[in-house]
C-alpha cells in the first residue's frame, strides 16, 4: 500500500470589510508605501493617533476593505468621498504588502470597490496616482480608468518633486 502524504492545501485571498482589529497591518502596510515608494506622496509614516483618527472618519458612504489569506492581512482599499465634497464623485486607494505584489491582490481589491461605489449610488470612480508609480498606473489602467490630467511637482519626496496622475471611470 502506497501511503500518501497530505498538505495543508493554501486557501485564496479573500476581500472582506475592514475592522478596527486590521488597523495597525493596514498603518504597516501604508508605513512601508510611505518609507519606501513612490506609491503615496506622504513621506511621513502615520502614526497611531492619526491611523485612529481616519479610521473614525469613515463613514455611511465610505468603505474600507481588506484582502487576506491564511497568512493574515496581505492588502487594504479605501473608497471615500473625493475631495469630502460632492456624491457623485468618491476616491479610491489600494495597497498590497509587498510580498504578495503581482498575484491579482490589488486586482481583486479595486473591483469590490468599484462594486462597492456602484452600490452607494456613486458615478465617478477617480484616484491620484504618483506618476513614478507604473504598478498602480497600470492597475488601474486594466480597470478602466482613463488618465484625465498630472498635477506637477505635487509632492517632495526622496529628495526630487513628484507629479501626480489623475486617473477616472464613470460607473453608470
Amino acid at each position: 500500500m502506497v501511503s500518501m502524504a497530505r498538505t495543508k492545501a493554501k486557501v485564496g485571498p479573500s476581500v472582506r470589510s475592514a475592522t478596527q482589529d486590521d488597523l495597525r497591518a493596514i498603518m504597516g502596510i501604508y508605513n512601508w508605501a510611505v518609507n519606501q515608494t513612490f506609491a503615496t506622496i506622504d513621506s511621513e509614516p502615520l502614526s497611531v493617533e492619526e491611523a485612529q483618527a481616519w479610521w473614525d472618519m469613515h463613514g455611511s458612504r465610505s468603505k474600507l476593505l481588506v484582502a487576506v489569506d491564511d497568512t493574515g492581512l496581505i492588502g487594504w482599499a479605501r473608497l471615500l468621498p473625493w475631495k469630502q465634497r460632492g456624491f457623485d464623485v468618491v476616491e479610491s486607494l489600494v495597497y498590497v504588502d509587498p510580498v504578495h505584489h503581482s498575484r491579482g491582490i490589488g486586482t481583486a481589491l479595486l473591483k469590490e470597490l468599484t462594486s462597492q461605489a456602484r452600490g452607494l449610488g456613486y458615478r465617478t470612480l477617480v484616484a491620484s496616482i504618483a506618476t513614478d508609480n507604473r504598478a498602480g498606473l497600470a492597475l488601474y489602467s486594466k480597470q478602466g480608468f482613463e488618465i484625465v490630467g498630472t498635477i506637477r511637482n505635487a509632492a517632495h519626496k526622496f529628495d526630487r518633486w513628484m507629479d501626480i496622475t489623475l486617473v477616472q471611470r464613470a460607473l453608470d
